[in-house]
């Protein structure tokens, strides 16, 4: 090969290298170019998806769930891996109630982000709004295992994990923490008492006593653990060694004393609570209406009346202590005989009156006012009171019905007619209120002489989807003033009779009583054989269940006259009750 040969074939040579140079240079420029443009539109699909779930956050908010559906769908179209708009649906089911693609929605949100508590919180919502707890509690285990900040939803999981059973599954989660809240040692407390682990759960409950020495809760809860593990002498000693004490640990202490039959000490914390100036007033009412309910049969009536009266000596004017007073005095009434029932009926009268001037512009005041005297015939001073009440409250439909039924009682007939029939407008709608109103009207009507009407008036009250017990007694007073006019007893039964009387028998038996009452006035007064003893016993024991017991007594009285009654009949009259 010449010189020249040599030279051209190694300028070729340098010429392709260069080429090849050339090239590389432009494709890695091409590729930084792509590379480049590809960031760039990345970043710009991010920024759109992003825009689309703010707006779709806008559209939730306004409640407009399609919409706001609409724009997720288009960020997930924008950025396939956008989690947060998966979770913005999910959410935006569980709204709709739409569980089953709710669930759908957040098992995507994630699987593109499984370290995300918030996840894992609303899929377990999303379980439960769909009834499924084991769903929950799956959701919650996952949460422990792929979130590291879960802590803040143990009480939720504890809660469904006790649900489907797991407790001692959630009680080891508790364990592991490095601390608690407050709010969560309660809880493992509740899971270890559940557990028999009591022991675990009193050695944890001595250390909150010891971390929160001024909480009344934690000494309640405590004592409560102590006594529900057996160790009531323990309780009452922690308790009793307390310098102060909430009404919860007040009550706590009065009832472990009945428990161990340490009826003095009892009393003597009541006596002492009601002198104590750290206890409130809630406190010293809830200790007596303790006291009332535990000694219903047979009240020690002394000690309640100077307690009641201490009370109100020292909160003369707390609408609480004259309300509570009202309620004390009723009820001692309803559980002595003459003459303290009349002196307590008395007080509790005054009280009512009382609490009425305390609070004058407070409707609940005015009603119980009003229903106390309705309930307690006193006419004359529902007359007073309802037209006060009237004047305050003039579209309360019952102070109507109140006054009407003082108006009755007064023989100011037209006017209550007039009252009824305010009080019908504006009870359309209230078929118990129809049914008191139609009973109200059926009475006006008896005692006008138009016997059909009130009859019609009262099958009508007993017709309706609810009756007022004002209507079986209205039912009850005219079908015996019938019989009375009649008193002659039937020599035997229709079968017809014999067939309602035993449905109705029936209905007693199972506690229905109203309704058995209702099946008995439905059909009762259409027989000729109305004068029935057994039957109008069968009455008598059942306007007593409704505790209309003077109307029983007068059934049973003129069961005994008509013949044909239990051997019972007599007890039933001379003691007043059923026994």
């Amino acid at each position: 090969m010449s010189l020249r040969e040599q030279i051209v074939k190694q300028i070729n040579k340098l010429l392709f290298l260069a080429l090849i140079w050339i090239l590389s240079a432009f494709s890695l420029k091409a590729w930084q170019v792509e590379s480049t443009l590809k960031k760039e539109t990345s970043k710009y699909d991010q920024a759109n998806a992003e825009y689309l779930l703010i707006e779709a956050q806008k559209y939730f908010l306004l409640e407009d769930y399609e919409r706001a559906i609409a724009f997720l769908d288009k960020s997930i179209d924008v950025d396939e891996k956008n989690h947060a708009a998966w979770f913005k649906k999910a959410e935006i089911y569980l709204a709709k109630n739409d569980t089953k693609k709710g669930v759908e929605a957040i098992q995507k949100a994630i699987a593109l982000s499984s370290n995300n508590k918030y996840y894992y919180v609303l899929a377990a919502e999303l379980e439960k709004a769909n009834r499924n707890p084991e769903g929950a509690a799956r959701y919650y285990e996952l949460m422990a295992s792929y979130t590291p900040d879960y802590q803040v939803y143990l009480v939720e999981l504890a809660n469904v994990f006790q649900a489907v059973g797991k407790t001692r599954e959630a009680i080891e989660l508790f364990r592991k923490q490095e601390s608690l809240t407050l709010d969560q040692s309660m809880k493992l407390v509740e899971m270890l008492m559940q557990s028999s682990k009591e022991k675990e759960a009193i050695t944890l409950m001595e250390q909150l006593v010891i971390d929160y020495p001024l909480d009344m809760d934690i000494k309640y809860q405590y004592a409560n653990v102590l006594s529900s593990s057996g160790q009531q002498t323990e309780a009452i000693q922690f308790l009793e060694n307390q310098t102060s004490m909430n009404a919860a640990m007040r009550l706590l202490l009065s009832d472990l004393y009945a428990s161990q039959g340490q009826s003095d000490a009892k009393f003597q914390l009541l006596t002492r609570s009601f002198n104590d100036p750290n206890a409130s007033l809630s406190d010293k009412v809830l200790l007596l209406g303790q006291l009332i309910l535990e000694n219903s049969s047979q009240p020690p009536v002394g000690l309640i009346d100077s307690l009641q009266t201490a009370l109100e000596n020292q909160y003369p004017n707390e609408p609480l202590a004259i309300e509570n007073g009202a309620y004390v005095y009723t009820k001692l009434a309803e559980q002595t005989s003459d003459p303290q029932r009349a002196l307590f009926r008395t007080k509790s009268i005054e009280k009512y009156q009382r609490l009425k001037d305390l609070k004058p512009g407070d409707f609940k005041v005015w009603d119980k006012v009003l229903t106390h005297a309705y309930e307690n015939e006193n006419w004359k001073q529902l007359n007073i009171d309802a037209e006060e009440a009237l004047s305050l409250f003039p579209n309360q439909a019952i102070f109507y019905i109140y006054l009407a039924s003082a108006k009755i009682e007064l023989n100011e007939l037209d006017e209550a007619s007039d009252l009824l029939g305010q009080a019908t407008r504006m009870t359309r709608a209230n078929t118990l209120l129809k049914s008191q109103i139609l009973a109200k009207q059926a009475q006006i009507a008896f005692l006008n002489g138009q016997t059909e009407t009130a009859d019609s008036l009262l099958k009508e009250a007993v017709s309706l989807e609810e009756v007022h017990p004002d209507a079986l007694k209205q039912n009850g007073e005219i079908l015996l003033s019938r019989v009375e006019k009649n008193a002659a007893p039937v020599s035997e039964k229709s079968a017809e009779l014999k067939k309602v009387k035993e449905s109705a028998e029936k209905l007693y038996a199972n506690g229905q009583y109203n309704q058995a009452l209702i099946t008995l006035l439905h059909y009762i007064h259409t027989f000729e054989d109305l004068n029935d003893g057994a039957t109008l016993e069968l009455f008598g024991d059942t306007y007593f269940q409704i505790k209309l017991n003077a109307l029983a007594v007068k059934y049973w009285k003129m069961a005994k006259e008509l013949g044909g009654g239990s051997e019972k009949l007599d007890q039933k009259i001379a003691s007043g009750q059923i026994n």
